[in-house]
């Protein structure tokens, strides 16, 4: 159901060590690189559901009522177990240079390898201590911290300049999530406010080089 593959690729200095990433295979949108890959196809898919299919066409697993859903579904507690088990297992690895990604997929993409990865995202965070960063020391160092795609996808179009209803408009989700997610950027990203966490993911490379001859990165529009 999921398979490990090792390579060279080392994490960016200082910065995280997991990225986890969903994905639809039905979409041929497979990320490139060595991760560890989890399938979640096995899982029943919820618009194949038809007493929820109107609902969670619409919706994403993002969503509250979708996470519940896949959640439920026999088979979830395995896949994720089993996925968390491999990943702690390659991040205790002694001498490890090289960064541990996880794709996440289903058919579509959008209900049950979201759902995962957020399960996978949550309980490292569980693990390395990142869900109560006020109990280690404030600084540079977010070596342990984990962020997901879509994190990280609100991120980037904050960097932009996007507002959070443009950003919801694009990822096609509610302005509150976009907030939800900025906000757990930030205190991975260990910011203060959201224009100083697009500034620590310049800083940090998480967001590539800042754009040349650009003196307000850091400084979007419509941040708070």
């Amino acid at each position: 159901m999921s398979q490990t593959r090792l390579g060279p690729r080392r994490p960016s200095p200082g910065l995280v060590q997991t990225v986890i990433v969903s994905y639809g295979d039905g979409h041929h949108d497979t990320p490139r690189g060595d991760a560890l890959r989890i399938d979640t196809r096995p899982l029943r898919n919820p618009p194949s559901d038809p007493v929820v299919r109107e609902r969670m066409l619409h919706s994403t697993g993002l969503d509250p009522h979708v996470q519940a859903y896949v959640r439920a579904i026999p088979g979830f507690e395995r896949i994720v177990q089993r996925g968390l088990d491999h990943a702690l297992a390659l991040l205790a690895l002694p001498g490890r240079r090289f960064r541990v990604d996880i794709h996440v997929t289903c058919g579509g993409g959008g209900h049950r390898s979201v759902v995962v990865a957020e399960e996978l995202a949550t309980r490292l965070r569980d693990r390395s201590g990142d869900r109560a960063p006020a109990r280690r020391p404030a600084g540079p160092d977010v070596s342990r911290a984990l962020i997901t795609e879509h994190e990280l996808a609100a991120l980037r179009l904050l960097a932009q300049g996007r507002t959070q209803v443009e950003i919801a408009r694009t990822l096609r989700i509610r302005p509150e999530t976009v907030g939800w997610l900025l906000n757990r950027a930030r205190i991975l990203l260990r910011a203060r406010t959201l224009p100083h966490t697009v500034a620590r993911g310049y800083e940090t490379g998480l967001l590539g080089p800042p754009p040349p001859h650009d003196h307000g990165a850091g400084q979007p529009s419509g941040a708070s």
